[in-house]
């Protein structure tokens, strides 16, 4: 609860409206570019996408001087501050270095008769990468093999300084050949830290597509590369159980940001059916450390992540091993500090009664053995003499005590707090 109240400011009102069902402002606002109409140097073909940060369209170069197809991704209207302009020409800057085969390139960009943004990409002809892998039938390693191509994507991208922060299944897709291309860094960050420019946000709401985002990001923390390792574990959850990590079908709302920052997900091979054994261990541990609350906990990297997975296809002995026992008990005291410090409290003061009485009843059993031993010691010690023994001889009360009190100097050698008090007390009857 205290993590929801404070990021509050941070996520507005996406828990009662999607963060990118935007769509709709913008065609309100005014219409959108039909087929035939051009942008700058681009023809508008058909849409074939859009989001909260715009529309996307299928474009062509309007001089036909170069033949292929291009995305075409116009900014949504809202977003054209001078600010969030001058965002964007540096951030088309970077992304035009991103020469990866898995990745699409931004190809250009400029912006509209009105002064919106737009970026130029590849386009790619595919399908979304779970659902070809559920189209083709593929295997668990087969599977796991385009994730290692996904990786390698996205390390390269954070090796060149850039965040994807919205990865997710339809922003990846697979071609006919059986590539799979990383789509859409429209919302990327650039880690440089000399930068000044402002970083992107939505209507004050930060870009993100709440079921793809790890839970710095629904926080409003800092986003990191571990940002995008963490959405790449539930990429992996999807692609080895064919549902998301918070349900089938998945959580919405409040439900889903408590799920993402706070609840542990279920183990693969608890929800996965046939493919149980083959996720039990290695895999389990894999996607767990990916996506692991705590930022530091997880992979270093999306390299480090892949080659784990690699270490695992090739059956040797994996970096992710399960949390300790300690470790879930600091959790839950973490989560519960209040409930967990009264149950202190009261164990404290239980184990506490529990000395005391525990040290007064030995106390009492040491007395009591006390009283019974002096006791006994007396009555041998101060016997009266058997008369056939003593010969007739009348034996005073002089000669009893000086026989206790001998008997006492000899047998209780060994037992000082005993003899002490028998002294103690012989020589209270002999004064008296």
């Amino acid at each position: 609860m205290e993590s929801l109240l404070a990021s509050e400011e941070v996520l507005g009102d996406f828990i009662e409206e999607p963060l990118f069902d935007l769509h709709r402002e913008e065609r309100a606002g005014e219409a959108a570019p039909a087929a035939g109409d051009r942008i700058e140097a681009y023809r508008i073909v058909r849409e074939i996408g859009h989001g909260g940060m715009g529309t996307v369209y299928l474009a062509e170069r309007a001089e036909g001087q170069f033949e292929g197809r291009f995305a075409l991704k116009i900014i949504r209207r809202g977003m054209d501050t001078d600010e969030v302009v001058e965002r964007f020409r540096a951030e088309r800057r970077i992304l035009t270095r991103l020469d990866h085969p898995n990745i699409a390139r931004v190809l250009d960009g400029g912006s509209t008769a009105d002064g919106r943004p737009f970026f130029v990409m590849e386009h790619v002809e595919g399908r979304p990468l779970d659902e070809f892998c559920d189209a083709e039938g593929l295997s668990i390693p087969a599977r796991l093999g385009l994730f290692l191509e996904v990786c390698s994507a996205v390390h390269f991208a954070h090796q060149n300084l850039v965040v994807h922060r919205d990865l997710k299944p339809a922003n990846i897709l697979v071609t006919r050949a059986g590539a799979p291309k990383l789509l859409d860094f429209g919302i990327s960050k650039i880690l440089d830290p000399d930068r000044t420019e402002p970083e992107l946000t939505v209507l004050g709401r930060r870009a993100m597509t709440p079921l793809w985002a790890s839970p710095e990001q629904l926080r409003g923390e800092q986003v990191t590369t571990a940002s995008d390792v963490y959405v790449l574990g539930a990429l992996l959850y999807l692609l080895l159980t064919g549902r998301s990590a918070y349900g089938a079908p998945p959580m919405e709302g409040e439900a889903l940001f408590r799920s993402v920052c706070d609840v542990d997900p279920q183990r693969p091979s608890e929800v996965a059916g046939p493919a149980r054994r083959l996720l039990a261990g290695d895999l389990d541990n894999i996607v767990l450390k990916a996506m692991h609350k705590e930022p530091p906990r997880r992979y270093a990297s999306a390299e480090q992540l892949a080659a784990d997975v690699q270490r695992h296809l090739e059956g040797l002995p994996v970096l992710a091993r399960p949390d300790t026992a300690w470790y879930r008990v600091g959790k839950f005291a973490r989560r519960h500090r209040w409930g967990v410090g009264v149950a202190a409290l009261a164990l404290v003061a239980i184990v506490g009664f529990s000395v005391a009485m525990t040290q007064l009843w030995r106390q009492a059993v040491r007395e009591k053995v006390r009283a019974e031993a002096v006791s006994t010691f007396l009555k041998e010690a101060f016997e009266i003499p058997d008369p056939s023994r003593s010969k007739g001889e009348t034996v005073t009360a002089r000669e009893v005590l000086d026989q206790g009190t001998a008997r006492i100097s000899k047998d209780l050698q060994d037992q000082p707090e005993l003899r002490a008090t028998l002294m103690d007390t012989m020589g209270q009857v002999y004064r008296g």
